[in-house]
């Protein structure tokens, strides 16, 4: 049995509990919650179809609480109460068990947003969190599809995010919202012969930047009862698309072509002179996708699917992308310092990240990567599986990693989870909260003051 087993298994608890054990010190300083989504319930065999459940971490005068629930979605209603398997992402069942959004969390007006890549949003109370219900905005922008990693645009203070609308053509519908009124406004619709399957994208000063990847969407194959990657197919011949979109007009800027690859993650994006820079975690092919099943992940093989950090540079009157590499280590799941340098030149990274001298099939030490040096500063510790770190800005800090990392980490030999908090410039462990039980592995989350 893999030591990471228990983190692809279901934790059904309920809990609050006042205050955790700690090991080290929590600063003083960190005054607010973490709250963290993923998959708690496991059924249909896909890591990425278990129930949604969000986890929330409360700091106070260096003391830590945790409260989990899950949400009652249509999908928890199915699964937990009719005992019928939803058709997800790699698995197939029933229709109707809808919004099972387990993927990352958003903060739009002081309403928190549960997120999936299908388009409805669920609603969860920041203090109890308890589901309030699936959030209705006031407009038809079409929608089969979205992402969960919607972009906060530092100069407008706008939310930017796209839907993907099947039909005979296919549409990028890009669009904005304003976090104040939840009022979303169309910038611009993109046509497509090829729907890639993309989970982020990237912005800049003056653009937005959808990575088509050759993983094209059938929508034919979408149908009800089937898993989504049934209508998936890799072409890698058609290589990977850059769409560069104006924010001013919404109007697509230019299309940069590069090799075949696919990525979950965009890292960051940001203007240099007239190029534009991207960075993401990439692999040459789309075993990333495929190879997430729980029977795989736990096998005895390696998937081979650990991502790389990759720099494009989309340069100014060539219409092929120039790639670097900058890492030999494998990244997933980044943080960058956001609220600063989303969309800037930036020089630190966060991520995930599997030993090359140990690797596993699940990820077993957190990353730091100067992408001006190449060098990295990893935390490990052995059979230990961290999620994703969390960057925390100092008070009045004034360098770029001047702040910490959150991490719920999994302990594979004592088979419960821990809060970990690292210096993020020196990576060295401060502090841990300890929880009773294992967390699942998760995949997203925020840190805000708000929702105490």
């Amino acid at each position: 049995m893999n030591t990471f087993q228990k983190g692809l298994s279901s934790l059904n608890k309920e809990v609050e509990i006042g205050s955790l054990p700690i090991q080290g010190q929590i600063p003083i300083w960190l005054s607010g919650s973490l709250f963290r989504n993923g998959p708690a319930h496991f059924m249909g065999g896909h890591w990425f179809d278990g129930l949604a459940m969000i986890h929330k971490f409360s700091f106070r005068h260096g003391n830590v609480s945790y409260t989990n629930r899950f949400l009652r979605t249509e999908a928890y209603h199915h699964v937990m109460e009719a005992g019928k398997q939803v058709a997800g992402f790699g698995s197939a069942g029933t229709a109707g068990g809808s919004n099972n959004t387990n993927v990352n969390i958003m903060k739009m007006d002081h309403h928190f947003l549960a997120l999936t890549e299908s388009p409805g949003m669920v609603e969860f109370d920041p203090l109890t969190l308890n589901t309030i219900g699936v959030y209705q905005f006031q407009d038809n922008i079409p929608a089969h599809m979205t992402t969960a990693h919607p972009h906060l645009d530092p100069h407008s203070g706008q939310l930017i995010n796209f839907t993907i609308q099947f039909g005979k053509t296919t549409f990028y519908h890009i669009y904005t919202i304003d976090p104040m009124t939840a009022h979303r406004q169309l910038i611009g619709s993109i046509e497509t012969d090829r729907p890639g399957y993309m989970h982020s994208f990237a912005i800049t000063n003056h653009y937005i930047i959808l990575l088509e990847f050759p993983l094209v969407i059938q929508p034919m194959l979408l149908k009800t009862g089937k898993n989504f990657t049934d209508s998936l197919i890799w072409k890698p011949d058609q290589g990977l698309r850059f769409l560069v979109v104006s924010k001013a007009d919404g109007k697509l800027h230019r299309i940069v072509e590069s090799q075949a690859g696919f990525g979950f993650h965009v890292i960051n994006a940001f203007e240099q002179g007239k190029d534009v820079v991207i960075d993401a975690c990439i692999s040459k092919e789309a075993s990333a996708v495929t190879n997430l099943s729980i029977d795989q992940l736990t096998g005895d093989s390696q998937i081979g699917s650990h991502p790389q950090f990759k720099r494009y540079i989309l340069e100014e009157g060539r219409s092929v992308a120039v790639e670097e590499i900058l890492s030999l280590e494998s990244i997933e799941l980044p943080s960058i310092h956001y609220q600063r340098y989303n969309g800037q030149n930036y020089r630190y990274a966060y991520g995930v990240s599997t030993s090359l001298l140990h690797p596993e099939n699940m990820d077993n030490q957190l990353i730091k990567i100067d992408t001006r040096t190449g060098e990295s500063k990893i935390w490990s510790q052995e059979d230990c599986y961290p999620g994703e770190p969390v960057f925390v800005a100092t008070p009045n800090g004034t360098k770029e990693d001047e702040g910490i990392l959150l991490s719920v980490v999994l302990s594979g030999v004592q088979g419960r989870s821990f809060l970990l908090v690292l210096d993020a410039q020196t990576m060295d462990e401060i502090g841990r909260a300890e929880v009773p039980h294992h967390i699942p592995f998760g995949f997203h989350g925020i840190y805000t003051e708000e929702g105490m």
